[in-house]
């Protein structure tokens, strides 16, 4: 058979109709149960008294902590806005001993609750007078000390213990009231200008300093430009919007808002994954090296001039390269001659190309042309003196170093 579906007067989805809770005259609900749970604190009666009016059942507070205790028992993580109401509501309704009380029969009940609470207090104070009370409480004591009976059975035993069972849960605690307008005085003007352009103007001041302290917490671990404050500043909105869905159990919205919480933090690169790969970043140009440098130490300073200080077998080397090319250039016997005769023949024959050209002849003889270029033993006499010398130039530069046997 088809499951028949009921449309829900507030988010306005058609649901099954199990989705929807039972009133005392057999219809459903108007709210789907997820719609009329959404803002119950089950520690706070202003917060669901409305929906007992609403299906005129009595708000009897003994029998709510009794389920809260036992909901929270078989669950603590569970325990949230829907964990007592649609219990509390079945068993107002279908149970004999309740289901002929109304909502208007709230005050009486709980009278008569505090009444009877009243009378077993009174009863206990006189059998704490009571000498023959004493004296068997006093045995029980004395049995406990002695180990002949256990904790449980001396607390279950002894009259003037309480006899209901300690709540699990604080019976009823008053939600924590901010006092904003004290948060607000203890902002200094300039801190209220700031926090309401930062933040807006809709938020609370206990918001602000929140979403200011976690602005503060991300700015310390990470390096923040424009991008990455527009990007934080919805973080911040986005995590004391998900905070109060949890609050009130909304958890369609806490969903939405969570998805967008690691959207934001995964575009603007706030994960711990991305900020490993970020602490991690090798150096790629010297420009990053030097930065890196001046910013762990300072300006870094000018040193003196390798070539004239060295310090190592580097500045070592560079000097020797330097001076090789000066000696090779200027002071070796030959070499210089060899130089500067090959310029010579290069200048007459840039000379004996002028001529020509002037008188339209481009052809040389082949006498002529043989003048222009040195002659193969010229050329291996100068590569036998370069290999000379390079072995000699590498001799001295190992006996300068230390390296005679060439190990280094």
């Amino acid at each position: 058979m088809p499951v028949e579906k009921l449309l829900c007067k507030k988010c306005g989805r058609e649901r099954a109709e199990k989705e929807f809770f039972k009133m005392r005259d057999g219809s459903r609900c108007d709210l789907c149960k997820e719609c009329l749970t959404l803002h119950i604190d089950n520690q706070d009666p202003q917060t669901f008294l409305w929906i007992c009016e609403k299906f005129d059942i009595p708000f009897i507070r003994k029998k709510w902590v009794e389920l809260c205790n036992k909901s929270y028992e078989k669950n603590p993580l569970n325990f949230g806005p829907m964990s007592v109401i649609g219990t509390y509501i079945r068993t107002m309704i279908n149970m004999s001993q309740y289901k002929d009380f109304r909502y208007s029969d709230t005050d009486r009940l709980n009278f008569e609750d505090e009444k009877l609470q009243q009378e077993a207090e009174a009863r206990k104070e006189l059998l704490s007078n009571d000498a023959e009370t004493i004296a068997y409480v006093t045995e029980l004591e004395d049995k406990l000390a002695r180990g002949e009976i256990t904790e449980a059975e001396f607390r279950t035993l002894n009259p003037l213990l309480d006899t209901d069972r300690k709540p699990v849960i604080p019976d009823f605690i008053k939600p924590l009231e901010v006092n904003e307008d004290e948060i607000l005085a203890q902002l200094s003007k300039d801190d209220r200008t700031y926090l309401g352009t930062k933040w807006g103007l809709t938020y609370k001041p206990s918001e602000w300093v929140r979403m200011e302290d976690m602005y503060n917490q991300y700015a310390q671990e990470y390096n923040l430009n424009t991008d990455r404050r527009e990007t934080l500043i919805k973080m911040c909105k986005t995590s004391l919007k998900m905070d109060q869905c949890l609050d009130i159990g909304d958890i369609n919205s806490l969903k939405t808002l969570s998805a967008t919480w690691d959207q934001l933090r995964k575009s603007g690169k706030f994960t711990e994954a991305q900020k490993t790969a970020s602490d991690s970043k090798v150096l790629n140009s010297i420009g990053e090296l030097a930065a890196l440098c001046e910013r762990e130490g300072g300006i870094i300073p000018q040193f003196e001039s390798p070539t004239e200080y060295p310090k190592d077998k580097v500045d070592i080397t560079i000097n020797d390269l330097k001076s090789y090319t000066y000696n090779l250039v200027a002071n070796e016997l030959g070499l210089g001659n060899l130089i500067e005769s090959y310029i010579q023949k290069l200048e007459k024959a840039e000379e004996e190309r002028d001529k020509e050209d002037i008188a339209g002849s481009f052809v040389t003889s082949a006498e002529d042309e043989s003048k222009n270029y040195l002659t193969d033993q010229e050329v291996y006499e100068f590569n036998d003196f370069l290999e000379a010398e390079v072995q000699e130039d590498i001799d001295n530069l190992m006996r300068a170093t230390g390296d005679v046997d060439g190990t280094r």
